[in-house]
């Protein structure tokens, strides 16, 4: 079979304050990915609504072209990154902006791929395209997109979705994970994995993952040491005595403290440190017997009795959602209903 030599148009949209990250790091995924793929995959181009030198809400400046050097009929796949609300806000009101995006909404055959980092997820529901979908943002933002976007599936806890065409992520980092699972759905995991390793990622995150680390809650508080030591042990047996212990604390007082710092018992903290390494090493091909011995469950059964009632279905269910997925929505979830604002 020849091998697919086709090119897609992508635009990376900014504006001013656009959060930098947003952008330099999908374009660096989508640049990486031409670097390694038989031949360029992606023609690549930052716009704005007018030429010249557009601020990001840092201290770096990127050079855009006008959104009237590309045709949006062109366009295969748009990309609006995140950024402060006073950008967002001006962007929002550029009805000149609005049209081009419509434009490429609207082009003969198949419509463009449309995607978001972060906030952008606002000027998707600005522009009408969340409507009757499922969508997610930055964590922090979750609650007002729900208020300003009352028809739209809003998931707080998904790194990054796929509805049908429409792609959006939380905040930042999120957008490169986003858009590996875009080069992947393009051009294949394997592409996709050497893209990921060549930009020096520990790990490919799935969509499904949480926006929200139970090992980022625990450190930055009192307990940050515990929290390294935990993840140290965890396929060691661990008592509430054993982390009284490391930290220098009676028992009762150790159980009260954390209990009062991070909104958990020590035990339900140590079992969610356990299932999120799980869920990660299913995510990167672990089998079932090896995850279990790997967190601490003497049987794989324990484990997914485990995994079912936290994450409300097995660990083969899970690992059989694909990439793109969302994760059911918990009602423990720290990203839930909170808008952590």
């Amino acid at each position: 079979m020849a091998p697919d030599t086709r090119t897609d148009r992508l635009v990376i949209l900014v504006y001013a304050d656009f959060q930098m990250l947003d952008a330099a790091g999908p374009a660096d995924v989508f640049h990486m990915a031409n670097a390694l793929a038989a031949s360029p995959r992606y023609a690549l181009h930052i716009c704005a609504s007018a030429a010249g030198p557009v601020a990001s809400s840092g201290a770096l400046t990127v050079q855009a072209e006008s959104i009237d050097a590309v045709d949006p009929r062109t366009v295969d796949t748009l990309l609006v990154v995140g950024g402060e609300q006073a950008g967002l806000v001006a962007a929002a009101a550029d009805a000149r902006l609005a049209h081009w995006v419509a434009m490429c909404r609207h082009r003969e055959g198949k419509p463009a791929r449309v995607a978001s980092v972060c906030t952008g997820a606002f000027l998707l529901g600005h522009w009408g395209m969340l409507q009757g979908r499922r969508a997610t943002t930055h964590w922090a933002s979750t609650r007002l997109l729900r208020q300003s976007c009352p028809g739209v599936e809003v998931d707080a806890d998904s790194l990054f979705i796929q509805d049908g065409d429409l792609w959006t992520s939380g905040g930042v980092t999120a957008g490169i994970d986003m858009c590996l699972a875009i080069v992947e759905q393009d051009l294949g995991r394997a592409l996709a994995t050497r893209v990921a390793r060549q930009l020096n990622l520990s790990v490919r995150r799935q969509g499904n993952q949480s926006q929200y680390s139970t090992v980022m809650q625990g450190q930055a508080g009192r307990y940050a040491d515990l929290v390294d030591w935990l993840r140290a042990h965890l396929g060691s047996s661990v008592t509430t005595e054993d982390m009284a212990r490391v930290v220098c604390e009676s028992p009762r007082s150790f159980h009260r403290h954390f209990l009062r710092e991070l909104g958990v018992t020590p035990r339900a903290f140590l079992e969610q440190l356990r299932l999120e390494a799980v869920r990660s090493a299913l995510d990167n091909g672990a089998t079932l017997k090896s995850a279990a011995q790997l967190a601490g469950y003497g049987s794989e059964a324990a484990l997914s009795k485990a995994f079912t009632r936290k994450f409300k279905l097995s660990p083969s269910q899970y690992r059989g959602r694909g990439p793109w997925m969302p994760r059911p929505q918990r009602q423990d979830s720290p990203g839930g209903d909170q808008s952590r604002e």
